[in-house]
């Protein structure tokens, strides 16, 4: 028998009706990736650091050698038990590559700021040690013309690789559900506790670096700046995993699928530790920006958020970076009757132009409307720390200027 479907006939207000619901589930959607886009949007700025120790009369710089002193590297490995530690010896070349990779990352430091000029001569990078550099410098033995100051510096290292097994007691729980009859005759289930030794091979490395870098004047000679400071650092891969963990609850075969295949993935996975040079390399990075910032003015990028709310499209205007024009906008929007994210909007507007008594002013009127925004309360604490910079990063900008 062939039922017959009921047709409906076609009718221009059943269609209108839906293209209303088309119309409204778009603009839904269109509104909602309005709402989370906007909920991210924050504004670029651009604000520079003074130097915590001031050296007016140093302009010109050249970077020297970093010494590499004590480096030890183990290697320590795991077979059926027991442990075994393998001491390396780091090869003169070796050295010299450390020494280099570490010049070259202060040398990159030092180029992004616009408080000294790099002299790119290697007299000073081809001395054997600090000692040598620093009887150089008494003696004015030097022949480069028109510098004021050497960078130079010692590493320490201490690395460590480790190849081994974890080892884990699992108690699985295997369940077999009861089977349908098969021919009159009723399978029962399986229920089953087994205790499984699990191996989790894995690889790490960790190691420490010391860096002591030191600035020191030419005429009349004299250490101006010293640090020491110290990084760390590890990496792992393989070892016990919370996702094979929860798989063990699976099943027993489960498990052991699972075990199989993390023993071979790890010997075959396309993930590497990272290397010995690059570890070193970036923890170098990261004391030596210290280090810069006490010694140079420094600039970086800043991303603050911008109040939802207000004039849309000074909020557009903001995230793009047209400051003046999104000034305009909610002055105006703000002379009668202020929404307070505009005017924290408008605070932003004169922070990025680096007028921060108006961004002041702002923030506070934002603030005393709504107390308990936490980004208005924010802006307040921002500007009055760079107020308090203001003065000395003047005085340390027109001394270099002059």
């Amino acid at each position: 028998m062939i039922s017959k479907q009921k047709m409906v006939p076609f009718s221009p207000k059943n269609s209108r009706s839906r293209n209303r619901s088309l119309i409204i589930k778009i603009y839904s959607v269109l509104t909602l990736i309005t709402v989370l886009l906007g909920a991210c949007a924050n504004a670029g700025l651009t604000v520079r650091s003074p130097a915590t120790i001031s050296t007016p009369e140093i302009r010109n710089v050249a970077v020297g050698r970093f010494e590499v002193g004590l480096i030890r590297e183990q290697i320590r490995t795991e077979r059926n038990g027991q442990w075994r530690v393998h001491e390396l010896e780091i090869t003169e070349e070796q050295r010299e590559s450390i020494s280099r990779a570490v010049r070259a990352r202060v040398i990159n430091l030092l180029s992004t700021t616009p408080y000294f000029r790099l002299n790119f001569s290697d007299e000073f990078a081809r001395l054997e040690d600090d000692s040598t550099l620093q009887q150089l410098v008494s003696l004015q033995g030097y022949t480069t013309e028109n510098i004021d100051a050497v960078i130079s510096g010692k590493v320490w290292i201490d690395l460590e690789r480790t190849d081994g097994v974890d080892l884990s007691k699992e108690d699985l729980d295997y369940f077999r559900p009861p089977s349908k009859r098969y021919r009159g005759i009723s399978y029962e289930g399986l229920n089953l506790t087994v205790q499984q030794v699990v191996w989790w091979p894995f690889k790490s490395t960790r190691g420490t670096l010391g860096l002591e870098i030191k600035l020191t004047r030419l005429v009349p000679t004299e250490v101006v700046a010293v640090s020491f400071d110290t990084r760390s650092y590890s990496h792992r891969l393989g070892g016990q995993s919370e996702e094979l963990v929860q798989q063990i609850f699976q099943g027993l075969s489960s498990v052991r699928s699972s075990s199989t295949e993390k023993d071979d993935g790890l010997a075959s996975s396309e993930q590497v530790l990272i290397p010995f040079d690059q570890m070193i390399a970036e923890m170098a990075s990261s004391v030596a920006a210290a280090f810069v910032k006490k010694v140079a003015v420094t600039e970086k990028k800043v991303f603050y958020p911008i109040a939802q709310g207000g004039l849309a499209s000074a909020r557009i205007l903001i995230e793009e970076g047209a400051y003046e024009l999104a000034l305009e906008q909610l002055q105006q929007a703000t002379a009668e009757d202020p929404d307070p994210s505009d005017l924290y909007n408008l605070g932003l507007c004169f922070e990025a132009i680096g007028d921060y008594g108006l961004a002041l002013n702002n923030y506070r009127e934002a603030w005393s409307v709504e107390p308990e925004n936490l980004i208005f309360a924010q802006g307040i604490g921002r500007v009055e720390r760079i107020r308090r910079e203001v003065p000395q990063l003047r005085r340390q900008l027109r001394k270099k200027e002059q």
